[in-house]
């Protein structure tokens, strides 16, 4: 259990530009590490984006479900809590006495998130392996794009992601 928490804890320090920025990075750490097959990843990730709430910690609070219980639930869910918490503690404090604009905040963010959503991307494509599957996530994030609903997006990905598995 300490384990999974400990990879849960190390990613929440590595966590720059929201969840799905460190979705490839999970992947590394659960599917190399043995916890989770490809496959498995790839559901949990479905039922993380599915359900209310970051997706990151709703992957962490899934892993930690499937393994050891609500005990394993809270843990991975405080474990990658813990590090914005402390960062965010951190900066509040030094904030009182070093002056950053959000510009160049903004600006130093910026970076770090186009490398982790590259690094996510490029590991999300080995999960997909059905063309039709491809095809639909290319259509569904074209549909983001425009005026449909991102629910009707979503829900419309889980019925063909289902119609495809039978």
């Amino acid at each position: 259990m300490w384990k999974l928490v400990i990879v849960f804890l190390k990613v929440g320090f590595l966590s720059f530009g929201g969840g799905w920025a460190i979705v490839g990075v999970l992947k590394e750490e659960l599917v190399s590490k043995g916890f989770l097959t490809l496959e498995e990843f790839s559901h949990a990730v479905s039922i993380a984006q599915m359900t209310p709430g970051p997706v990151a910690i709703n992957l962490a609070t899934y892993t930690g479900y499937k393994f050891f219980g609500l005990i394993g639930a809270i843990l991975n869910t405080l474990a990658f809590l813990i590090a914005p918490i402390l960062v965010l503690s951190i900066a509040t404090i030094l904030g009182r006495y070093v002056k950053i604009t959000r510009r160049k905040l903004m600006k130093a963010l910026e970076g770090v998130t186009t490398a982790l959503m590259t690094v996510t991307l490029f590991s999300l494509t080995t999960t997909i392996r059905n063309p039709l599957m491809i095809l639909f996530s290319i259509v569904a994030f074209l549909c983001s794009f425009t005026r449909v609903h991102p629910l009707i997006i979503i829900f419309g990905c889980g019925v063909v992601g289902a119609l495809l598995r039978f």
